[in-house]
């Protein structure tokens, strides 16, 4: 077995990105990788199998951390995802080969992705969804068994505009990064740069290397600019029983977990629904705007017209079931005829 053989293996590399596995990953990542041989390792342990001395080791390590190639395991703990973040003063600091699949967040958001062959893109961002189904798919399935339980997961809820944004007002520490699933599918020209990180989610992302730091005044703005451009916001209310670490503003074409809803028939418990639109006919000018602006086809026209301003226009109809409660009806609505109401239980 060569030498890029064994780290694809390692590093679980598959087969669609081998030929260009050297287009993500750096030489010394390589080394780092095959030293390490799946073991969690401190940086003095590195440096003996590198032949590096300590400080040299340890800041091939951190890089490598910013890199997503490795994971921090501190007391005992992966430092892997953006509910694991701890503070790591006084606590012991290890370090473990990451995968292929982790790699991709920085790849995909702000490296050299457009480098990669399309038809090489397109599968591994299908890859990547299938593996982020795998990974969500036994929650979601509890959650559907019982909505109203605690389960630690991202994108738990739609959430309205007025409620992304008190989430944004009562955090302290606020960063902006480019959305993932948009920025691997390439299926849409809606703006990448909104996922946001709240507090610890936001200090986890930093030390990773991804986004950027923002003000509360700059965040709100991003979330008013994503719902202007059609995209749901999706995180997780404050049920008590855990710290908000952030939000997504999704569209339905590239984000994973509307995608993975589709495909685990987890429609309005994942993310789970909690209003509905209610429309005033009396208000309403059927200039179809809801129907442009809803992902999930509640609104559409019919054959049948109505008379509004002496002008015939095609009727506009609503499907209440079909709404998901997103509220992107309501707020472009140019006649203030919808309003959010929420659902009972939910």
């Amino acid at each position: 077995m060569t030498k890029i053989e064994k780290f694809n293996e390692l590093f679980q590399v598959p087969p669609a990105m081998r030929r260009y596995i050297e287009l993500v990953v750096e030489p010394g990542e390589i080394d780092l990788v095959l030293a390490m041989n799946g073991e969690t390792l401190d940086a003095s342990e590195v440096g003996d199998r590198l032949g590096l001395a300590s400080q040299a080791a340890e800041e091939l390590l951190l890089r490598a951390y910013r890199r997503h190639v490795v994971s921090k395991v501190v007391d005992g703990k992966t430092v892997n995802y953006v509910f694991d973040y701890v503070e790591e003063k006084e606590r012991r600091v290890r370090f473990a080969p990451a995968r292929f699949y982790d790699r991709l967040d920085p790849v995909t958001t702000q490296e050299n992705w457009g480098d990669i062959p399309e038809e090489v893109r397109k599968e591994i961002s299908q890859w990547w969804l299938d593996g982020y189904i795998e990974k969500v798919g036994p929650v979601i399935e509890q959650i559907k068994k019982n909505p109203d339980a605690y389960y630690q997961i991202k994108q738990r809820d739609f959430l309205l505009l007025e409620e992304a944004l008190e989430q944004v007002d009562a955090a302290d520490f606020h960063v902006v990064l480019n959305c993932d699933c948009r920025s691997a599918e390439q299926a849409c020209s809606h703006m990448r740069e909104t996922c946001i990180r709240f507090d610890d989610g936001a200090r986890y992302t930093i030390e990773r290397g991804l986004g950027r730091v923002v003000s509360k005044a700059e965040c709100k703005e991003i979330v008013i600019n994503t719902d202007r451009d059609g995209l749901m916001h999706i995180g997780s209310k404050n049920r008590g029983e855990s710290r908000l670490f952030g939000l997504c503003n999704c569209c339905s074409c590239c984000c994973f977990p509307l995608r993975a809803a589709a495909r685990l028939h987890s429609d309005k418990k994942y993310p789970r629904t909690h209003f509905v639109a209610q429309r005033n006919l009396d208000d309403c000018s059927h200039c179809g705007l809801c129907i442009k602006r809803c992902r999930f086809k509640a609104f559409r026209r019919v054959p049948e017209k109505i008379e509004i301003a002496g002008k015939m226009r095609r009727r506009v109809i609503f499907d209440a079931e079909s709404c998901r409660g997103c509220g992107l009806c309501a707020t472009a609505c140019p006649d203030s005829a919808i309003e959010m109401k929420p659902l009972a239980n939910a």
